[in-house]
């Protein structure tokens, strides 16, 4: 009987021990995702931090926003990963700020970020 108990209890901490460690595995993925999405964000921010940092040097500078995006590239140096990132850029008026949205071309879910 003492046998049969100290199998049981054997067997009991084994299938614990394979638990646990499945457990830990599947924490530290779906970490890795995590990391990996807050990583995808913040490129994608920057690249429209950028962008505005770019227009508003240009209206310091010029007293203008500028029309265009291809404007900020040719005079104050904006680049960027154009084949990775879609960028919109939505020139309202010279006095007014424009709107610009990045898209991630390689995202399905068609995540952007807007100002």
């Amino acid at each position: 009987m003492r046998e049969k108990s100290l199998y049981r209890l054997k067997l009991f901490i084994s299938a614990a021990g394979i638990v646990a460690f499945a457990a830990i595995i599947v924490w530290f993925m779906v970490g890795i995702s995590n990391t990996r999405s807050v990583s995808d964000e913040q490129r994608r921010s920057n690249v429209k931090q950028s962008v505005m940092n770019g227009a508003v040097l240009c209206y310091a500078v010029e007293g203008f926003y500028p029309d265009s995006l291809d404007y900020i590239k040719e005079n104050y140096g904006l680049s960027y990963d154009e084949e990775r990132y879609l960028v919109h850029y939505r020139y309202v008026s010279a006095d007014i700020c424009p709107s610009v949205m990045v898209y991630d071309s390689e995202d399905e879910k068609g995540g952007a970020e807007l100002i």
